[in-house]
C-alpha cells in the first residue's frame, strides 16, 4: 500500500499537477459542452428541457471519460514506455503493477471530478438537483462505465508511432461520441448508424446513467453490454501486454 501511495503522489504531480492541458479536455471541455448546448438546444417544454439538462450532463461526464482514457491513458503509457520507464519498472522486484494501478486510479479520479463539475453547473446554471442516492448510483455507473474506455486507452498505446497514436485517438473519440448520442439524440441518426452506436460501451453507460437520473428502471441489456465489452476488453488488453512485455524483456536482454 505504501509503494501504491507513493507512485500516486508521483504521477499526480508529473501527470495531473504540472500538465494543466490534460485537466482543461479531461474537465473543463465537457463543461463546456454542456453549458454550450444546453443554452443553444432550448426546445420543448419545461419538463422535457429539465429532462435534457439532467440526462445531457451524464453524456458530458461520458464524454470526459472517453477524453481522458483515449487522449490521456494512451498517450502517457505510450510516453513512459518509449522513455523506457515501464520498461524499467517491469525490471524492479515490484513490477509495473503499481505505475498501471496509479495511473488508471488518477484517471478515473478526474472524471468523477468532472461529475461534481458538471453537476454544480447542472445545479447553478440549469437548476438540476440530484438527490443522494441518485449522486451515488452515477458515481458507480461512472466508475464501471469508464472501465472500457481505460482498457481502450491501454491497447492504444501500443501503436508504433506518437503520430499513429495521436491520428487515432481522433478517429476513435469523436466519432465515438457521436455514434453513441452522447452529443445529440442518436434516434436522429440513420438507421445503419444507430445500429453501431447502440452496440458502444459509451451507448451503454449513457442509457445507464440516464435512468438513476430519471428515476427509471435500469435495463439489463445495459448492464450486460457494459459487462461483455469490460470481460472482452480485459481479455484482449491482458493478452497485448503480456506479448508486448516478453518483447521488451528480450530486446533488453539482447
Amino acid at each position: 500500500m505504501i509503494n501504491i501511495m507513493r507512485q500516486l503522489k508521483f504521477d499526480a504531480l508529473r501527470l495531473v499537477i504540472r500538465n494543466k492541458s490534460f485537466l482543461f479536455f479531461t474537465l473543463l471541455m465537457p463543461a463546456g459542452f454542456y453549458l454550450l448546448f444546453t443554452k443553444v438546444m432550448v426546445v420543448g417544454s419545461e419538463t422535457e428541457m429539465h429532462q435534457f439538462y439532467m440526462t445531457y450532463m451524464g453524456s458530458m461526464t461520458i464524454y470526459s471519460g472517453v477524453i481522458g482514457a483515449i487522449f490521456g491513458v494512451s498517450t502517457i503509457l505510450k510516453r513512459d514506455r518509449d522513455k523506457g520507464l515501464v520498461l524499467f519498472l517491469q525490471m524492479t522486484p515490484t513490477g509495473s503493477k503499481n505505475y498501471y494501478i496509479s495511473v488508471y486510479t488518477i484517471t478515473v479520479l478526474l472524471n468523477l471530478c468532472a461529475v461534481i463539475v458538471l453537476g454544480l453547473l447542472a445545479r447553478l446554471v440549469n437548476n438540476v438537483d440530484l438527490s443522494l442516492k441518485q449522486s451515488a448510483m452515477i458515481l458507480l455507473i461512472v466508475l464501471v462505465g469508464q472501465i472500457p474506455m481505460i482498457l481502450l486507452g491501454t491497447l492504444m498505446s501500443y501503436f508504433k508511432t506518437q503520430e499513429t497514436l495521436s491520428v487515432a485517438s481522433n478517429l476513435i473519440a469523436f466519432p465515438l461520441a457521436i455514434v453513441s448520442g452522447l452529443w445529440w439524440p442518436i434516434n436522429t441518426m440513420p438507421d445503419w448508424l444507430q445500429g453501431i452506436g447502440k452496440v458502444m460501451p459509451t451507448y451503454f453507460a449513457n442509457n445507464l446513467l440516464e435512468k438513476a437520473m430519471l428515476h427509471s428502471q435500469f435495463d439489463l441489456e445495459d448492464i450486460y453490454g457494459i459487462i461483455t465489452w469490460i470481460v472482452m476488453m480485459g481479455c484482449l488488453t491482458r493478452l497485448v501486454v503480456k506479448i508486448q512485455q516478453k518483447k521488451g524483456l528480450r530486446i533488453s536482454e539482447a
